[in-house]
């Protein structure tokens, strides 16, 4: 990875004002070298269990065998990471084998009605995600596909079509498997949904698609040598939130990252979202969105700034009429928009992910992990906890237990 702070935001951040901070970040990266069960994941000789790699890749070959789709039922973190990964990953026009759709984060009886459809002459298998054992959006898909599985298999097929991602200690999924001898990943305790990417929650889809779980591990352990970078990051973003740019684009170039940068909304506005304070990250995809929420970041209310990634290797697609590769002429749209906005006063950071494969994402994932953490830790809030999404989910228990 490569990290560009400085090109587009220099005219915005002085060398006093990162003094200012450079204390407080350095304290807080210290975090990282101790040991404590809040950065569980970061520390990552301790959780992953390569027995259960092998398994989960042993797994996904013998489901390409048995399988047609998988349904992955999950939100929030126990869908995000995965989804992303597998979008990145995937071809355009090409399903995997076996193909994966993401369920879970709708309640939508038109889209299930439309799924059963889809299903109808396909073999079908599930993975079920929720770290608690008890989410509602997914205890209620599952239910509803759970009706339907059982009609098409015995209990005998359906232990080995049944997978459930939970805590190792209670909630309803676990008493499921419990029951009905379904085969059981675990999220490792400590670990929260949305930097659970680097457990199975993640890699059991990623190995039933075929991509390779052990580069991506690889890629994210290796990624923790960007710490330094992700805490000057985290510094540049506490900065403009204290100048009031209260929004931060993430602006990607590459389609493929689409689902990522619904990964970056979601880790970064559950770690730092409370107390009254944050930065609310959207989601921009140029070219498409330059003729829309290009309008507004050039010429609109100064809240805002972007976070670009730019994906640097690619296919190569020659143009004659202009004498360049395709890959090339799309750097330098990310180029020239970056120094116009820079010109209009929206400043840039620019994060080049070197390639779309395993490796690199996986290094990619910590980077924004490690980013998410210290970025909170800056404005004195908890990077782990999630109230607010809470409160929701107790009222609506409290109606569901009426009606």
């Amino acid at each position: 990875m490569k990290f560009d702070f400085n090109t587009y935001t220099k005219d915005y951040i002085d060398a006093d004002v990162i003094k200012t901070y450079a204390a407080k970040t350095t304290s807080v990266k210290k975090k990282f070298e101790i040991n404590c069960d809040e950065l569980k994941w970061y520390h990552m000789n301790e959780y992953v269990d390569n027995m259960e790699l092998k398994e989960m890749i042993e797994l996904g070959k013998q489901l390409k065998e048995t399988t047609d789709v998988l349904l992955v039922i999950g939100i929030g973190g126990s869908y995000a990471g995965a989804h992303a990964i597998y979008d990145a990953l995937k071809p355009y026009f090409h399903r995997t084998h076996p193909e994966i759709l993401f369920l879970g984060t709708n309640l939508s009886s038109r889209y299930l009605q439309d799924l059963f459809v889809y299903l109808k002459d396909k073999r079908v298998s599930m993975n079920v995600i929720s770290k608690s054992g008890n989410t509602m959006e997914t205890m209620i898909t599952y239910q509803i596909l759970m009706t339907m599985m059982q009609k098409r298999y015995s209990k005998k097929e359906l232990k080995k079509r049944i997978f459930i991602t939970t805590n190792i200690h209670q909630g309803k999924l676990l008493e499921s498997a419990k029951k009905y001898g379904y085969r059981t990943f675990f999220v490792p305790d400590h670990i929260s949904g949305r930097y659970s990417v680097l457990t199975p929650v993640a890699l059991f889809p990623m190995a039933v698609a075929g991509f390779d779980i052990l580069s991506f591990l690889t890629g994210a352990k290796e990624g923790r040598m960007h710490l330094n970078y992700a805490s000057i990051y985290a510094m540049v973003r506490t900065i403009f939130f204290k100048r009031e740019r209260m929004v931060e684009a993430f602006t990607i170039y590459e389609p493929k990252l689409a689902m990522f940068t619904e990964w970056l909304k979601q880790l970064f506005a559950e770690s730092e979202g409370k107390d009254c304070k944050g930065i609310l990250p959207i989601g921009v995809m140029n070219p498409r969105d330059l003729h829309s929420l290009g309008q507004f970041i050039s010429e609109g209310n100064p809240i805002l700034f972007e976070t670009v990634l730019k994906i640097e290797d690619g296919p190569d697609l020659f143009l004659p009429k202009y004498q360049e590769h395709l890959r090339e002429i799309n750097h330098l749209v990310l180029d020239k928009v970056c120094e116009a906005h820079k010109l209009s006063g929206c400043p840039s950071n620019v994060i080049t992910i070197e390639s779309l494969d395993e490796y690199h994402l996986g290094e990619a994932c910590m980077f924004f992990m490690m980013a998410a953490a210290l970025s909170a830790y800056l404005i004195d809030v908890d990077p782990f906890t999630q109230p607010g999404v809470e409160t929701y989910k107790e009222l609506l228990a409290k109606e569901l237990r009426v009606l």
